[in-house]
């Protein structure tokens, strides 16, 4: 047992130390958000990402978006609660990083953890691409709007009912992003 937890944490020191070289600049964001998906209509939701700079304009971020409650277009009748959570990993290419007003474009995966009541939903693997404005100082605080377009599918069961279910779509977001380094 030792030895496995050694493994573990000379794994995680490496992992630590592998991110510590672009950590001396980065971006830290908030932001509100709606998803239109193609089967089950649309959720307003929040998340968060952070991105760590790799060079002045190629930007390698995390995502984390809360979509709580989208409505039921795939099953008239039926009351259910389905919830998605999907957290992305991409990267980012910035065209003006030092200006007043930057546009990006990105890409990247998405695991999305999913669930509905009544009923099961698979969590599923997708891909995303997205694009936008960021306005304001080179350090500090920013604001930023972007159009994300998400691509996964995945299966509900509602016992003997089986059913695969398209989130395609696309999700808006805007907020508020702080950075930090040169």
């Amino acid at each position: 047992m030792k030895v496995m937890n050694v493994k573990k944490v000379v794994m995680l020191l490496a992992i630590l130390t592998l991110f510590s070289a672009p950590s001396w600049a980065g971006s830290f964001s908030a932001f509100g958000s709606y998803w239109d998906t193609n089967d089950a209509d649309g959720s307003w939701g929040a998340g968060a990402r952070v991105g760590f700079d790799l060079t002045k304009r190629i930007e390698f971020e995390f995502h984390g978006t809360y979509y709580p409650d989208f409505k039921n277009d795939e099953f008239p009748g039926q009351t259910i609660e389905l919830t998605a959570i999907p957290v992305d990993g991409g990267m980012k290419f910035n065209f003006a990083p030092d200006k007043t007003v930057n546009p990006f474009l990105g890409a990247g995966v998405t695991y999305y953890f999913m669930s509905i009541s009544p009923g099961s939903v698979d969590d599923q693997t997708g891909v995303y691409i997205d694009g936008g404005l960021d306005i304001g100082s080179k350090d500090g605080t920013r604001f930023f709007a972007e159009v994300m377009w998400r691509k996964v599918d995945t299966s509900i069961s509602f016992g003997s009912f089986d059913s695969d279910v398209n989130f395609d779509g696309l999700a808006l977001n805007m907020g508020a992003t702080w950075r930090w380094g040169k």
